[in-house]
């Protein structure tokens, strides 16, 4: 799946050498979804274990220790599977290069400065640092079905990179909200320094716009990231916030009308949220990885308000991988709907980067409320998985 390419590209009439990789991560497997509202109960073959997705990085060395590039990445998850009432809206608006795409010039000792559309920091921290690394498949706390925040977000089905915000808590709809990556954003990364490395991030606000009858405004977002990498220790804290205007945001998104996805706009009041997570993975013994993540989350109108707890470990023995999570979510909105989850799985490494694997989950959405239909979920699933990256 991978290859190398060496294309000659003329800058100010110098021709230069700049280096193109192709490369991904192509998964697909099985998927069986039950749960206590038995008309979502659904077979399915798509992305269990993380997200299938081709990219492009193009990078030129300038010397001196600086060079400038990019790379675009299109995602392919929702597309393979699942019913077309809510999987044709998704993969509608996942075109060409849809998933992260971005300019960047990075020198060795001044860090890296993206311009576009990367992944957040938040997206890392708690994918791979807060939680074993389920990456946003089955078993993951950072998934479409469970995430460990509440409140504004990106990776909304038929909302593209936008940010929008989850729909109302019940014990049937409490999935929460992710940060994945926004539009118009700018991210610098400072060098390592005795371990330390620093990232900050912000995408612009628009706020001129006062009629709501179509799509214009922004939600401005701010995220910090200082992160520790020293001996067993990978240790990272995220705070992302999102603000929106006094005059509200509309934003254009397909929306699912009696089972055929139809273009509309979906609406944001003012207000700030804020989100934050600490993560620490420490290594104990070589092949035993512990995770824990705390993470916190609050809005000015305290519609979002609440906390997080996420507990988790890796044992590899030989080709085999164990992945074990559990995760908890506190709600103290006058909402007050609490969830939580349980996230296992199995790898059966074939080389460095092919696998079989078996992933499990169940979540529980309304943990001190009545049983509503809905408010539990289990998942399974079972495939094979290939990652070419460099």
């Amino acid at each position: 799946m991978k290859k190398t390419l060496v294309a000659i590209a003329a800058l100010s009439a110098v021709s230069a050498f700049a280096q193109v990789t192709i490369d991904g991560y192509m998964d697909r497997g099985y998927l069986a979804l039950s749960s206590s509202d038995a008309t979502k109960n659904l077979r399915s073959i798509g992305s269990n274990s993380g997200t299938t997705t081709l990219g492009v990085k193009y990078y030129e060395d300038l010397g001196g220790g600086l060079n400038i590039g990019g790379q675009f990445n299109t995602d392919w998850a929702t597309a393979a599977g699942g019913s077309q009432s809510s999987q044709y809206a998704g993969a509608s608006v996942s075109g060409f290069a849809n998933s992260q795409s971005f300019l960047k010039l990075e020198s060795a000792s001044m860090g890296a400065l993206r311009l576009g559309m990367p992944n957040n920091f938040t997206l890392t921290n708690a994918t791979a640092i807060a939680s074993p690394e389920f990456s946003t498949g089955v078993g993951s706390t950072y998934s479409t079905e469970f995430s460990i925040a509440n409140g504004l977000g990106t990776a909304t089905t038929g909302a593209a990179n936008a940010v929008s915000a989850q729909a109302a808590i019940t014990a049937a709809a409490n999935a929460g909200a992710r940060a994945i990556r926004f539009n118009n954003t700018y991210q610098y990364t400072s060098p390592s320094i005795n371990g330390f490395t620093f990232g900050y991030a912000t995408a612009f606000q628009n706020n001129n716009i006062t009629t709501s009858t179509g799509p214009g405004n922004t939600v401005g977002v701010t995220e910090y990231m200082l992160r520790y990498t020293n001996g067993p220790i990978d240790a990272a804290y995220t705070s992302i916030k999102y603000d929106v205007g006094s005059n509200g945001v509309t934003q254009a998104r397909f929306v699912t009308t009696t089972g055929t996805p139809v273009a509309g706009t979906t609406g944001i009041t003012t207000q700030d949220n804020t989100q934050s997570l600490l993560g620490v993975k420490y290594t104990v013994m070589p092949g035993l990885n512990l995770n824990l993540g705390l993470g916190t989350f609050a809005s000015s109108t305290n519609t979002y308000k609440g906390s997080s707890r996420t507990l988790g470990g890796t044992y590899t023995k030989g080709a085999f991988d164990f992945l074990l999570v559990t995760a908890k979510v506190d709600d103290t909105s006058t909402t007050d709907t609490d969830r939580k989850m349980t996230g296992m799985g199995v790898n059966y490494n074939l080389s460095k980067t092919s696998k079989v694997y078996y992933r499990y989950d169940t979540v529980d959405y309304g943990t001190n409320v009545a049983a509503l239909v809905g408010s539990t979920q289990k998942r399974t699933a079972i495939g094979l998985s290939n990652l070419n990256n460099d």
